[in-house]
């Protein structure tokens, strides 16, 4: 109120008690951190079902990123309500900026329109408080020739332009004064300065020291603007009442649906939205419903809880369950001879259910028969909370080499849900080779054209398939009259890995063929005389991991001759491959022919017009089936 003005409006008498603040200001408890509650909903329902939750929206005390104008009455009863604002300005917008960090402030005051300033802009919108601090230090008191002072005015002109309000805050006024307004105020209206703020989105919080809402006016601009009215302030309460107005201002919650499967609807009451004070909890009953048409699945809401419009995370993800069964697809080796293996297929409810769950099942052959596997059928009963269940279907060993083979388990008849995947399929890989080695092993050999060879010590002598054989002689003869072969002693081996060849291939698997000759002594009718010290040969196939993990045989063969004299002379040999011509014909050292896809590795051979004498021949090879005649024994 004005108080003992002289007939020029200076103020006779001002005894004013200026406290400065030098504590906190009240920061009022909040009933929960700002969002909504539950954020998440996690619900099972039937086709046509529905489902209602209370949803608590808990608003921010401080609008969001808030452009805050401190506008003051500095007519000449206002000196300490001046004081006290200007010495807790850092308290207050330290409050708000721990709240909001992105909050903005500006500063400016009114007078009389008889004043030489009746309105004036001291501080644009910034973030540093020193700023805003010196804004306030341009107030002075001092002016106001009669009771009603120009705030009107003052209001209009922020609303129209005087402040750089920035596109996306939450714009406020907070204003404090002892008096009401004239009206008109500058040329504008209450009526002009309300619409003009509307348009502007700018809230109005008054606070009143005594005679501010005298003609009604504060309450007018609060109630339009969705502000906020503190009456019966003293001069030492306005910097806390500034900050009660600014957690009192009305906000409003619009629940918006921003994605939604089209097999729910979702409804809220209050229908469209919900209007509080800040800080405070909007309340809201939310209905959603499945379509009746709806399959078994899981759907879901998005629902953003917008805050004056604009969106601050608060966001509700709601997932409806529709009871549904599901059967999986598994693959499984075949078992290996005299054993018998299992498919296990797994059903699967998406959702614990209340009430019981049941379902039948029964086996259909496909390319897989009977005398793959075993039939089964029967009904699998889920109790109320068990979500999982298995059938094992017995799968049966055979010795044929076969192609990949599938049946299938078939669900039907469920009760209490709907059945999403139907059909779970077995793929049986085949565990028997996909094909097959060849081996032997020949010590030593002596053939003789147009007639037939003679051997010592040939393990696996059929080659074909490769079969498991050590063969050893000691001392060895090949006479032929005009050719004749001495040896010492001779062992050749024949080797499958694994030894049977039953089970699934792995990596390591193969064949693999060995001959040894300890010494040899070679006579051609007393023209040459050949001394051989000793032979070793090896060839073999190894199952081995190629491109992606794929199992392939790959072939390796060494050979070695210890020493070697002819007609006494020695010759260099050892483990490389060697051609050495001779009067009596060429010799041959650690050589590999390929044929048919059967490698054959010799350490030693000795052509000659009259035959041919073999020292150390490994021989290995692979070949495919009937059914896949490119297979090979690494692959089922």
């Amino acid at each position: 109120m004005r108080l003992l003005r002289n007939p020029v409006g200076k103020p006779l008498a001002l005894v004013l008690a200026i406290t400065a603040a030098t504590a906190g200001l009240a920061v009022p408890a909040t009933a929960a951190p700002p969002g909504v509650v539950p954020s998440t909903v996690d619900v099972v329902l039937t086709p046509g079902g529905s489902t209602t939750i209370t949803k608590a929206v808990t608003t921010p005390t401080i609008p969001f990123n808030p452009d805050v104008v401190f506008l003051a009455d500095t007519t000449g009863s206002m000196g300490a309500a001046i004081a006290n604002v200007r010495s807790n300005i850092g308290s207050i917008t330290g409050t708000v900026l721990a709240e909001q960090p992105t909050a903005r402030f500006g500063v400016a005051e009114f007078k009389d329109m008889k004043d030489a300033v009746p309105f004036k802009v001291n501080q644009q919108l910034t973030a540093d408080v020193a700023a805003v601090q010196a804004g306030t230090t341009q107030w002075v008191a001092g002016g106001g020739l009669d009771f009603p002072e120009d705030q009107i005015n003052a209001l209009y002109r922020l609303a129209n332009g005087a402040i750089s309000f920035r596109a996306s805050s939450t714009r406020v006024i907070a204003m404090f004064g002892d008096a009401p307004s004239h009206d008109p105020s500058g040329g504008y209206t209450l009526d002009d300065a309300i619409a003009a703020l509307q348009a502007a989105r700018v809230r109005v919080i008054a606070v009143n020291s005594s005679g501010l809402d005298s003609k009604k006016q504060a309450t007018a601009l609060v109630n339009a603007t969705g502000g906020a009215l503190i009456n019966n302030v003293s001069s030492a309460g306005v910097p806390q009442a500034l900050l009660d107005g600014l957690r009192g201002i009305k906000v409003t919650v619009s629940p918006t649906v921003t994605s939604c499967a089209p097999e729910l609807s979702v409804s809220t009451t209050p229908i469209g939205s919900a209007t509080v004070a800040g800080g405070q909890v909007a309340s809201f009953t939310e209905t959603i419903t499945v379509s009746p048409s709806a399959g078994p699945g899981n759907y879901t809401c998005v629902v953003d809880y917008l805050v004056d419009g604009v969106s601050l995370g608060y966001t509700q993800t709601s997932t409806i369950r529709v009871l549904g069964l599901s059967i999986n697809d598994v693959t499984v080796q075949e078992p290996t001879l005299l054993n018998v293996g299992s498919a296990v297929f797994t059903v699967t409810l998406n959702a614990a259910s209340t009430a019981p769950v049941t379902v039948n099942y029964a086996t259909a052959a496909g390319t897989a028969t009977t005398a793959d596997f075993t039939p089964v059928s029967g009904t699998l009963t889920f109790a109320p909370g068990e979500t999982t269940k298995t059938i094992a279907v017995p799968v049966l060993p055979d010795l044929l080499d076969e192609p990949t083979e599938t049946f299938q388990v078939v669900l039907s008849a469920a009760t209490g849900a709907g059945i999403v995947k139907a059909t779970g399929t077995a793929t049986i890989a085949d565990a028997n080779r996909n094909g097959s080695y060849s081996c032997q092993a020949t010590a030593a050999k002596l053939v003789i054209l147009n007639a037939v060879g003679v051997t010592a010590a040939l393990a696996n002598s059929a080659n074909d398939p490769c079969a498991e054989e050590t063969k050893t002689l000691i001392n060895a003869s090949l006479p032929n009259g005009i050719l004749t072969v001495i040896t010492g002693d001779v062992d050749a081996t024949t080797d499958l890995i694994p030894d049977n060849q039953q089970s699934a291939p792995a990596a390591g698997d193969g064949a693999r063929s060995t001959a040894n000759v300890s010494s040899t002594t070679i006579s051609l009718l007393g023209v040459a005389n050949i001394q051989v010290g000793a032979v070793t040969a090896t060839a073999g196939f190894t199952c081995t991991a190629g491109a992606g993990g794929v199992l392939s045989p790959v072939f390796s063969a060494s050979s070695n001759v210890a020493s070697l004299r002819v007609n006494g002379l020695t010759v260099a040999v050892g483990s490389g491959t060697l051609v050495i011509p001779l009067v009596v014909g060429q010799l041959r050292i650690n050589a590999t022919t390929t044929v048919n896809g059967e490698y054959t590795r010799q350490a030693f051979a000795l052509d000659t017009a009259l035959g041919t004498v073999v020292l150390g021949e490994a021989k290995v090879g692979v070949k495919g089936t009937a059914l896949n005649s490119t297979g090979n024994p690494c692959v089922a």
